[in-house]
């Protein structure tokens, strides 16, 4: 974790420092080596989250855009007294999870059901060979009003097959300025719709309050682009007349 509580303040891990759990008040020990990035954890070795994720520069490149405060947020559901911690949660109560590694079908409805309001930013680059599978089988553009564009996945990578089951928007950050959505995919043909949306635009309307399906026109018809699609990819035979 980010922040444990030091003097019930809460503070980032210096060395030989030790805290309390900010979500079960837990002893917390500092690990700042030389390797990972710096970091807090429990001293039982037992997380007080069984959906926390071990953190990476990534994921703290990512908190590092949105205001302190609303990093690392318990989420607490009434009813059940189910308890988790949001990776970053805005004042308009939207939820923002950074995830790395691979996640299971049943793990990602639990978690989507239990935050609700609630987007995934995903790490795309974390095979190998998946930003150049990606490039190779993006299409030119399908729409200009809303943007979209097609995609072929090439990739033995289930990437697309495991994120395009999420019920809520689903963005892949390959390491560029530009995100992208997955709109939908299709797990028989590999194919699917992508919508294009820059990381800071994306940051800026998370913090604004604003709806995300507002931020890049959210075609809300695939099946409207199909037929571009199939002229892209299978384009007509030329014909040769005979001499």
């Amino acid at each position: 974790m980010k922040f444990a509580l030091v003097a019930g303040k809460k503070s980032e891990p210096s060395p030989r420092s030790r805290a309390l759990c900010a979500h079960c008040s837990s002893e917390m020990i500092a690990k700042c080596g030389r390797v990972k990035v710096w970091h807090w954890a429990h001293k039982s070795r037992v997380n007080c989250d069984a959906w926390w994720e071990n953190e990476s520069e990534w994921h703290r490149n990512w908190k590092i855009q949105f205001p302190e405060e609303w990093q690392e947020v318990s989420h607490l559901d009434p009813v059940t007294g189910e308890r988790h911690i949001a990776d970053v949660k805005t004042d308009s109560g939207l939820v923002v999870e950074f995830q790395r590694s691979p996640i299971a079908h049943e793990e990602l409805q639990s978690r989507e059901s239990f935050y609700g309001n609630m987007i995934w930013i995903v790490d795309g680059d974390r095979g190998s060979l998946d930003k150049s599978y990606f490039d190779m089988g993006l299409t030119r553009p399908l729409s200009f009003e809303p943007l979209v564009y097609g995609v072929a996945w090439w990739s033995q990578s289930r990437l697309f097959s495991n994120w395009s089951a999420s019920q809520v928007p689903v963005f892949l950050d390959f390491g560029e300025d530009c995100l992208w959505r997955i709109h939908s995919f299709d797990n028989k043909t590999k194919s699917g719709y992508v919508v294009p949306i820059y990381k800071e635009w994306l940051v800026a309307n998370c913090i604004q309050g604003k709806p995300i399906g507002a931020m890049n026109g959210d075609p809300s018809r695939p099946e409207d682009y199909r037929r571009q699609w199939v002229e892209i990819m299978h384009p007509p035979v030329p014909r040769v007349d005979a001499c």
